[in-house]
């Protein structure tokens, strides 16, 4: 006995010595800069603002202080404001001007009056950046705040006004419209009047149609499409004559910005020079934005026009926009149309098939949208269950006890969002119970179920069958569901269970990235080959390290060869890399966001999230600058050759493989 108690005792005092031991290694050794930056790196992948990431913010390298910061800010919640106002007075300008951005997408909106009065008495770079880091921290209901950015217009500093300018945008500050316009008229230096033309138009401000008229003949096509659209704000017939002009410009982006103008008006005017322009368009990203002008404008002037376009068998983008279009102007008229493509389409006209019942209506239409709810691809089955929520209502119960016994998770995520929108109390013990299954049930579901008892504790507080599903979702196995959990516990239950909240699983260990900010002292380039043409891009390792990484380990797997283009916007983004094709897929895992002020000007290079820290394959290039993206999504790389391949890109083209390239790293 007492040598098996001399054996335990040993065997604890090893153990004890060998723990001691590695904490007197991990935190006496020399670590390099790159290493605190890999561990950095780490700590901010499991979301979890503990004391190893809080002690990098008084390392005595400078880098390692902002890196440090910004991680923070990329967490964000409770306690990060006060870690980043902290940093605002570091003796570094780089960390402090850092810590401002961070502290902007730190989600800790209290802080945006305290930045405010804190960036009085700092230098200039770092109070442009406080500025429009308390322009996103805000938002309409914080007057306040947009009082205090108003002060800001008359700086002295050129980067202060600009920055001001775009904060009052970002807040949502539509009062302090005409403040900006003051500034404005009487502002020498040209990025801050155009920072002031930016907010104006995004804002809808009508009384700057004269600046509006003035920038109608920049050489920038992006301010060109800001005037456009700010002069689809103004009533009068000379701004519409303007936008009409804004029609046979040069730039396709601002074509696009006119027509989404145009289509705000129904006008026999308006509706004329839409249907003239789609006469004589053959670019199909163009072709799209006209139809979908003409749909919404609800103009039957272009009905032969978009018949021959469908005669001569376009892609299946352009066949959709055409089927819809027709069927929002000849209700009826165009059944027999849609019931041939019906048998004919492929998925994504058989979707737009689908919708375009919905538009028809009718009771006689409820039966071929219930033979489209049936349909082999989840695409055309979710078109045709939000179509006959609208066209047959009455039997709403029906459709969403099909839908939830759906094969495909985007159909049950698509009844779910119903019983939230109507409140279907009904479904809660179901939704419980589908809860409780845990990663049984697709994240996606599992986001939506929340999303749902959010929607009912927001009625009643009280409402336990919903508080029970928030409390399921805290012990979850995905940190993203975890943490939207626990913000409804915060938010509606009034119940703090952040502290308690399991840290985020890793994919990447500290000695993974180590190796790779190693490897990656230059970025490394990729080539998207498509049918269209090649696209160059330079990849952001510096800025957005990890995102990278999965980027590249996707394209290297061949996950990309063989996808889509499944989404287009004129003037705005193409989006592809999604398996499904529909928008809802991707890996079988979620990355975090690397939110950057890096600007997101044309070609920027972003990753397609459905919330925070939800990124996973999906990408998107802007065809214009947007501003309004900047701190919301994270930018991971930019077109150096080939805009003129994307700008070709239209929906259901394929991208056939993404090569990556490293040599002379």
């Amino acid at each position: 006995m007492r040598k098996v108690l001399r054996t335990f005792v040993g065997v604890v005092v090893v153990g004890l010595l060998g723990t001691a031991g590695y904490y007197l290694y991990d935190n006496l050794r020399p670590v390099s800069k790159i290493d605190k930056l890999a561990r950095i790196m780490h700590l901010e992948d499991q979301r979890l603002l503990s004391d190893r990431l809080r002690k990098f913010l008084r390392d005595e390298d400078p880098e390692v202080r902002a890196r440090a910061a910004l991680a923070i800010g990329r967490i964000g919640g409770k306690g990060s404001g006060e870690l980043l106002v902290d940093m605002l007075g570091d003796n570094a300008m780089d960390v402090a001007v850092t810590a401002a951005f961070a502290l902007g997408i730190s989600g800790e909106k209290q802080f945006a009056s305290r930045l405010l009065e804190a960036a009085f008495d700092l230098p200039s770079a770092i109070t442009a950046e406080a500025v429009e880091a308390a322009g996103r921290l805000a938002d309409s209901t914080m007057p306040e705040v947009a009082d205090g950015l108003v002060k800001y217009l008359p700086h002295p500093s050129a980067d202060v006004r600009e920055a001001a300018c775009l904060a009052l945008f970002r807040s949502g500050a539509k009062a302090k419209g005409n403040d900006i316009l003051v500034l404005v008229q009487n502002e020498p230096d040209e990025l801050v009047r155009q920072a002031g033309l930016y907010a104006l138009a995004r804002l809808g401000n009508a009384d700057a149609e004269k600046l509006y008229i003035e920038y109608l003949a920049d050489s920038d096509p992006f301010l060109r499409s800001l005037a456009v659209r700010g002069l689809g704000s103004v009533s009068s017939p000379e701004a519409e004559h303007y936008v009409a002009i804004a029609l046979n410009d040069a730039d396709c982006g601002v074509v696009a910005e006119a027509i989404a103008q145009l289509a705000k008006r129904t006008n026999e005017e308006a509706m004329t020079q839409l249907a003239k322009r789609l006469e004589r368009e053959s670019n199909e990203q163009t072709v799209v934005a006209l139809l979908g002008g003409l749909s919404r404008q609800k103009n039957p002037a272009s009905v032969q026009t978009a018949e021959g376009i469908l005669a001569s068998q376009p892609p299946s983008g352009v066949a959709a926009a055409v089927v819809t279009y027709l069927a929002s102007v000849q209700k009826d008229r165009a059944v027999v149309l849609l019931d041939s493509l019906v048998i004919a389409g492929d998925a994504l006209v058989r979707a737009a098939c689908a919708e375009a019942y919905g538009l028809v209506g009718g009771h006689s239409i409820v039966p071929r949208l219930a033979m489209l709810f049936t349909d082999e691809d989840p695409l055309v089955r979710r078109q045709a269950l939000q179509a006959l929520f609208t066209v047959d209502e009455g039997n709403a119960d029906l459709y969403i006890r099909k839908s939830l016994a759906d094969k495909d998770y985007t159909i049950v995520a698509t009844a779910i969002d119903r019983i939230a929108a109507q409140k279907y109390r009904q479904y809660l013990p179901v939704m419980t119970t589908m809860m409780s299954r845990g990663s049984a049930i697709e994240v996606d579901v599992r986001r939506s179920l929340l999303e749902a008892a959010t929607a009912f504790l927001k009625d009643d507080a009280r409402d336990t069958a919903a508080a029970e599903i928030v409390r399921l979702g805290l012990r979850d196995g995905e940190y993203v569901v975890r943490r939207q959990a626990a913000i409804a516990c915060r938010d509606l239950l009034g119940e703090d269970k952040f502290t308690s909240l399991t840290p985020s699983e890793t994919r990447r260990t500290e000695s993974d990235i180590s190796s790779a900010l190693k490897k990656y002292t230059r970025n490394p380039r990729a080539t998207l080959v498509t049918e269209k043409g090649k696209v160059e891009m330079e990849l952001y390792f510096d800025t957005a390290p990890m995102t990278v990484l999965n980027f590249i380990e996707l394209a290297r797997d061949g996950f990309y060869n063989g996808l889509t283009f499944h989404r287009l916007v004129p003037n705005f983004v193409v989006q592809g890399g999604d398996p499904r094709g529909d928008g809802w897929g991707g890996p079988p895992y979620y990355i975090r966001c690397e939110y950057s002020d890096e600007p997101f000007q044309r070609g920027a290079v972003g990753m397609a999230t459905s919330g925070k820290d939800t990124g996973g394959s999906q990408f998107f290039v802007t065809l214009s600058p947007q501003p309004h993206l900047e701190g919301r999504y994270t930018l991971f790389g930019k077109v150096s050759d080939g805009m003129e391949t994307v700008d070709r890109i239209a929906v259901g083209d394929v991208i056939e493989s993404v090569v990556i390239h490293e040599e002379g790293l």
